[in-house]
C-alpha cells in the first residue's frame, strides 16, 4: 500500500498478490460532511455508469458510516482508472491537439444534459437519506417503476460549503429545492446566519480582509439581504438556462484519464486523446445549468463573445510589438480552444445568455462574503449593475451607486487588486495553492523557509516603522486568527501605490 495523495482525501495504491490494483481513498474532515460526502459521491458514480455508461472507475466496496465497518472510517475501494492522467501529457500536447481534445471532451461533458432532474441537490441511494429530505421525483418524465425511481433520490446538498465549520451544526435550508431562487436564496441566508453566530477570524480567512472596506458583521448581513432581493431577478426567465443539472464539479486536467500507449522510454497518450476515465465526483451536486456549466480550468479564458462564432483575431495588431504581437496570438489561440469546448458542451441557450459571467460570480462570492471580504462582494454586484440592461432591458436596477459611493468602492478596489496581484505572483514564484497549500509531495519546511525570507524582504520596502508594521499586517501568508473581528480603518498612505 502506498500513499499517492493527500489534500481533501488521503489516497492510497494497493498492489495485491495476483498482480492487480485498486485505489483506497479515506476522506478527511475537509473533504465534506460525514456519510453524505461519501454517500452522494458512491451513489453519483453508479447513478451515471449505468444511465450514461460513464467511464468512471467503479466503486468495489464502501462505507460512509465510521462506526458500521470495522475500518474505523469512512472510504472508498475502486478500481485504479485505465489510462493515464492527462496532466502529465499536457505540456507536450500540441495545440491543434488540444483544440480537438476541447471539442471531444465538451461533447463527453454534454450527456449529463439528458440528466432532466426536477429538483435541485445532491444525489443519494434513498436508503442513505431519510424520508423527510428526499424530493419526491428524481428525473422528468421518468415512469414511476423505473428501477432508477426505486434507488436513487435528489437529497441534501452535500457540497462543503453547507457544511464547512460551525455550518455543520447550523439547522440550515440544505435542500432539496424546487427552485432557482430557492437554492440562491438559502445560500445567503446559510452566511447570514453564520455570520450573526459565528463571524470571527478563521485560519481560512483571505488575507487581504484587512484591507478597509471589507466590512463587519452588519455590513455583510446587510449586503447579503440586498443580494437576496436581487435573486429573483438574476435567475433568468428560459427554462433551459436554470433547469437542475448535474456537472463534474472539478474537471482539472489530473481527473482525467486518457487511453495510452507504451513504449519503449515512457508511456504517451494515443492520438487523437481519446476519454478512458474521469475521476473525483466528490461534492457533485444539481444546480441551476447558468451556475453549473463551467469550463474546464485547461480552457478557461476571458473575453470571450456570446454566441458560437469563433473570437475574432485583434484589430490592434499591426501596432503591436513582436513580443505584444506573440501574447496577443497566444491570447487569441487560447479563447479559440475555449470557444470549441464550450459550443461542443453547452446549448445554445447557455451561449447567448447576456451577463452570465457576472451572475455567476456574484452568486459564488456570495457565498464566501467573510472568508474574502466585501470588496470584491461589493464589486461583484455593481457589475450586475452595469449589466442590468442586459439583465432585464428597460427596467432600472434595485441597487443604485452615487458617484461618491463609486468611487469609493474602485479605490478600495483597486487597492484590493494590487495586494491579489501579490497573492498570485507568490502562488506563481512558490507553486502554492488556495491559501498557502503545499503539495504533499514537496519540502514544506524549506518552502516555508523561502516564504519567511521574502516576507522580510518585502517589509524592509517600507519607508519607516509604520509603513514596516503595515506590509507585515498585510502579507499573505501570516496566522488570519490574529487579525481583529472588527476590521480595522487601516491608514494605507504610507505603504504607497
Amino acid at each position: 500500500m502506498v500513499k499517492i495523495n493527500e489534500s481533501l482525501n488521503r489516497v492510497f495504491l494497493l498492489r495485491f498478490d495476483t498482480g492487480r490494483e485498486a485505489i483506497a481513498r479515506f476522506p478527511t474532515s475537509l473533504a465534506g460532511p460525514p456519510h453524505f460526502a461519501t454517500a452522494s459521491e458512491v451513489a453519483t458514480i453508479d447513478f451515471l455508469r449505468r444511465r450514461l455508461a460513464f467511464p468512471i472507475p467503479r466503486v468495489l466496496a464502501w462505507s460512509s458510516r465510521v462506526d458500521s465497518t470495522e475500518v474505523g472510517a469512512e472510504f472508498m475501494l475502486m478500481e485504479k482508472a485505465s489510462g493515464s492522467r492527462l496532466a502529465d501529457a499536457w505540456l507536450d500536447i500540441s495545440r491543434h491537439q488540444r483544440g480537438k481534445f476541447a471539442r471531444t471532451l465538451g461533447q463527453f461533458e454534454r450527456q449529463l444534459l439528458q440528466l432532466d432532474f426536477t429538483h435541485y441537490g445532491s444525489l443519494y441511494y434513498k436508503r442513505d437519506v431519510p424520508a423527510r429530505l428526499r424530493a419526491p421525483t428524481l428525473l422528468e418524465g421518468l415512469p414511476p417503476d423505473d428501477e432508477l425511481n426505486s434507488m436513487f433520490c435528489i437529497g441534501p446538498i452535500a457540497h462543503r460549503d453547507f457544511w464547512e465549520a460551525e455550518r455543520m451544526t447550523m439547522d440550515t435550508d440544505r435542500g432539496p429545492w424546487r427552485t432557482a431562487e430557492d437554492y440562491m436564496t438559502a445560500v445567503a441566508r446559510r452566511e447570514q446566519e453564520w455570520i450573526s453566530r459565528f463571524g470571527t477570524a478563521h485560519f481560512l480567512d483571505d488575507p487581504n480582509r484587512v484591507l478597509p472596506g471589507q466590512g463587519t458583521r452588519d455590513d455583510h448581513i446587510e449586503w447579503l439581504s440586498t443580494y437576496t432581493t436581487l435573486v429573483p431577478i438574476l435567475v433568468p426567465p428560459h427554462r433551459e438556462q436554470k433547469r437542475p443539472v448535474m456537472w463534474h464539479p472539478d474537471l482539472h486536467a489530473g481527473n482525467i484519464f486518457v487511453t495510452h500507449s507504451k513504449g519503449k522510454r515512457k508511456i504517451t497518450p494515443t492520438i487523437p486523446l481519446t476519454i478512458s476515465s474521469i475521476i473525483d465526483w466528490q461534492g457533485t451536486c444539481v444546480g441551476p445549468a447558468f451556475l453549473q456549466l463551467k469550463v474546464p480550468p485547461m480552457y478557461r479564458m476571458d473575453e470571450i463573445s456570446l454566441g458560437v462564432r469563433l473570437p475574432a483575431p485583434p484589430k490592434n495588431m499591426d501596432t503591436l510589438s513582436l513580443r505584444e504581437k506573440e501574447e496577443a496570438e497566444d491570447q487569441h489561440k487560447r479563447r479559440i480552444l475555449r470557444k470549441s469546448y464550450e459550443v461542443s458542451a453547452f446549448p445554445l441557450p447557455i451561449l447567448n445568455m447576456k451577463a452570465r459571467e457576472e451572475r455567476v460570480h456574484l452568486e459564488d462570492i456570495a457565498g464566501v462574503t467573510w472568508k474574502y471580504g466585501l470588496t470584491p462582494c461589493r464589486m461583484a454586484m455593481f457589475r450586475v449593475f452595469e449589466r442590468w440592461e442586459d439583465i432585464v432591458p428597460g427596467t432600472t436596477c434595485p441597487v443604485q451607486y452615487s458617484e461618491e459611493e463609486r468611487e469609493d468602492l474602485e479605490a478600495h478596489h483597486a487597492m484590493w487588486l494590487r495586494y491579489q496581484k501579490l497573492v498570485g505572483n507568490l502562488e506563481g514564484e512558490f507553486y502554492l495553492g488556495d491559501f498557502g497549500y503545499v503539495e504533499s509531495d514537496r519540502d514544506f519546511e524549506k518552502i516555508r523557509a523561502a516564504v519567511e525570507q521574502k516576507k522580510w524582504e518585502h517589509v524592509a520596502q517600507g519607508k519607516d516603522a509604520e509603513a514596516k508594521t503595515l506590509l507585515a499586517l498585510l502579507w499573505p501568508y501570516r496566522d488570519t486568527l490574529g487579525d481583529s473581528e472588527v476590521i480595522p480603518p487601516l491608514n494605507l498612505s504610507s505603504v504607497g501605490p
